[in-house]
């Protein structure tokens, strides 16, 4: 039994890492007629040298995934919110590694539609572009406005 208490452990934090890992995600995915968005690729444009072209090509590309990202982000964020109950609640084991399972699912799920973008990506850019934006953190190009407070640990 004591197994099975760290392994839903490190299943929530691996989510947690991978649900950063895909902020970026989800605001490229967004891209739109929406000004965030545009300052956001704006950004993008500026800090790799991109083209027009290039701009409005890596725009198409998260445009024909939105609808797919939006839901499993739904859908990451609602498992999440159920396992987190299931946990603070006393729910019992295995309905907890389920709902665990379910989440990691979910977030490998959203990595694989994350690594296929940037794959469809990869060729619009050159060689020094894709070696920048390889070099760039998740977090490059979040909304500066819109980001969510930071927590501050107790005590400090």
């Amino acid at each position: 039994m004591k197994r099975t208490r760290p392994h839903w452990l490190m299943a929530l934090i691996l989510g947690s890492t991978l649900v950063s890992t895909t902020a970026l995600a989800a605001d490229l995915t967004n891209a739109g007629p929406a000004p965030r968005h545009a300052a956001m690729g704006s950004r993008l444009q500026q800090q790799l040298g991109l083209t027009d072209e290039q701009t409005q090509a890596i725009h198409e590309v998260h445009a024909r995934r939105a609808a797919s990202s939006k839901e499993l982000r739904r859908s990451i964020r609602q498992a999440q919110s159920e396992l987190r109950q299931l946990a603070l609640n006393g729910g019992d084991q295995a309905a907890i590694q389920a709902k665990t399972a379910a989440v990691a699912q979910l977030l490998s799920q959203s990595l694989e539609m994350r690594v296929a973008s940037l794959q469809e990506i990869s060729p619009i850019l050159t060689p020094e572009q894709r070696a920048k934006f390889a070099q760039m953190g998740p977090g490059s190009f979040r909304h500066r406005g819109g980001h969510r407070p930071q927590v501050q640990p107790q005590g400090s």
